[in-house]
């Protein structure tokens, strides 16, 4: 019972929901039919405690009745009772296995009870074109993802937003967008071939949507998250695209995460001049320093600002040997070199010496650092001459044809492979 408005799923008109549930209880018998009818109008109103109260008052006097325990898996589900859902809706399809919207519904209640294989299965067995369900292929794809097949995942996504360019309908502008979030994240960390029309459908989907808070929320959220895919050099290119489309745009010109739009542009910048012969290790860590933030937002963290400063130091001692690769980096990489703009002013007004001086002071001032100024001058003298004397470090490891970054320990043979498989990596990308 649901009619469509702006393409947005919503509850029909009072009349038109009346109308419905007399078609639908005339076939009921008379012994429960306003009983039912009662519990649909409190379903309706949203007063789910009420309504599962006339549900258990029906099944009290007819127990096992299956459309009282349709309706309480339903009022249990919608106040978010999971486990109480879950056994009241294994009940019933034990009764009467062919119901296909509560199978779907006991699949969405065991997901959220953690219990992913169990509810991948009951959603297997549902047809969602019999019965739509606004959330079966969110919570089928990340059953998938979190059973570690991510192709299935991914086209679980998809299947959803098909369904939008086919119809036109969404069950709510959140929830499309986080099947999009999903299915471009894992576009580019399978190397989808669809990657590229699956950002232009999503651009049109904002082109569509009202961007109400949280769907700036959203957005400035899918960025975020699509950035971890850097390490993906053919992404590059179109993720920087879709952030330059959505600053034209100005989706995000009045929100409080507009600041990610900037970041984005930096993080893109940052594996390219990691690439870069022309910038040096040194240069990289002032680099990555200067453009550090807390995603996203307007102040740095004690921890990003300490670091800052402390990079700043270290340029301070030999900023005249890097000018022509500032200028390199003006040209090739502006949004992260527009960070160190303040500090070079301060050190062409200030001079080397006086910069430093400043930095301890604050260091020492805002207690960035824990230890008394002589103690912090040593270590930075230190930390520089070690700096000045490191490499760049390889970020990419190539395995199996797939590239990786390698965060933390090298991948053993009977790791779990991390293209999100499921197999062990000596059976999978490390296969010989």
């Amino acid at each position: 019972m649901s009619d469509t408005k702006n393409h947005v799923i919503v509850k029909p008109e009072f009349n038109e929901f009346v109308q419905a549930v007399d078609e639908y209880t005339a076939q009921l018998p008379l012994v429960t039919r306003e009983s039912i009818r009662q519990v649909l109008y409190c379903e309706y109103e949203e007063k789910y405690q009420e309504m599962e109260k006339l549900c258990d008052d029906i099944l009290e006097k007819n127990p096992g009745n299956a459309e009282a325990l349709a309706l309480l898996g339903r009022a249990q589900m919608s106040q978010r009772k999971y486990t109480e859902a879950e056994q009241t809706l294994r009940g019933l399809l034990e009764k009467e296995p062919e119901r296909n919207y509560e199978r779907i519904e006991h699949g969405i209640a065991l997901h959220a009870l953690g219990r992913y294989h169990e509810a991948l299965r009951e959603l297997q067995k549902a047809d969602p074109e019999a019965d739509y369900h606004p959330f079966y292929y969110t919570i089928l794809g990340n059953c998938y993802q979190n059973t570690g097949n991510r192709q299935k995942a991914r086209d679980s996504f998809r299947a959803e937003v098909t369904r939008w360019e086919k119809t036109g309908e969404m069950a709510s502008q959140e929830i499309l967008d986080g099947c999009f979030n999903n299915l471009i994240y894992l576009d580019a960390a399978l190397y989808h071939a669809e990657l590229s029309a699956d950002l232009n459908s999503y651009e049109s989907f904002l082109e569509k949507a009202e961007m109400t808070p949280e769907m700036k929320e959203h957005l400035a959220g899918n960025i975020a998250y699509w950035s971890t895919l850097l390490t993906v050099p053919t992404f590059r290119y179109m993720f920087v695209k879709f952030v330059r489309d959505v600053e034209q745009a100005g989706y995000l010109v009045d929100s409080p995460r507009y600041s990610i739009i900037e970041s984005a542009y930096r993080a893109e910048e940052s594996y390219r001049y990691h690439e870069d012969n022309n910038i040096d290790a040194f240069m990289e860590s002032f680099l990555s320093a200067e453009s550090s933030d807390t995603h996203g937002s307007d102040s740095k963290s004690n921890t990003a600002l300490a670091a800052q400063l402390a990079h700043e130091w270290y340029m301070s001692m030999c900023a005249g040997e890097y000018a022509e690769m500032f200028l390199y980096a003006a040209e090739k990489y502006p949004h992260s070199y527009a960070c160190a703009v303040t500090f070079l002013d301060q050190l062409q007004n200030l001079g080397p010496e006086k910069m430093r001086e400043n930095i301890l002071d604050r260091l020492e001032e805002e207690k960035l650092v824990n230890a008394d100024r002589e103690v912090i001058s040593r270590e930075l003298e230190r930390s520089y001459k070690d700096l000045r004397g490191a490499q760049k470090q390889p970020v990419y490891i190539a395995e199996g044809g797939v590239t990786y970054k390698r965060a933390a320990k090298k991948i053993m043979p009977n790791d779990p492979c991390p293209c999100g498989s499921g197999k062990k990596y000596k059976k999978c990308h490390g296969r010989k």
